[in-house]
């Protein structure tokens, strides 16, 4: 068996030399992605359908009372409520007048 040689060359380079030739830089083999922004008013409200009925009803935070008390900072629940008093009023009337057109009934059925 005859040995062969086999000849291993070695080259060098100064630092400046190396740096003009080799690119330093950290890079991927994938171009890099933009990332979007997903906070947006459609992607809460996305979520928010989403996890509708996992939500506790009740709760100083993450629950649909404080989703209900910090919307109620920025919306005139009043407004809604004088809209609707005279509604309210006028069920009261009509109940009283139940109550005593009944009483009325009741005595003429206990009188004859």
């Amino acid at each position: 068996m005859a040995k062969e040689r086999i000849r291993i060359q070695k080259e060098v380079y100064r630092s400046d030399q190396f740096n003009n030739l080799v690119d330093r830089q950290f890079s991927t083999f994938t171009k890099p992605t933009v990332e979007v922004g997903t906070d947006t008013i459609e992607e809460f409200f996305r979520l928010y359908d989403k996890l509708y009925y996992s939500i506790p009803l009740e709760g100083d935070n993450n629950s649909h009372q404080y989703l209900l008390q910090k919307s109620s900072e920025l919306v005139d629940f009043e407004k809604t409520t004088d809209d609707i008093q005279p509604l309210l009023d006028e069920i009261a009337q009509l109940r009283q007048q139940n109550l005593e057109l009944n009483q009325q009934i009741f005595e003429e059925q206990d009188n004859g």
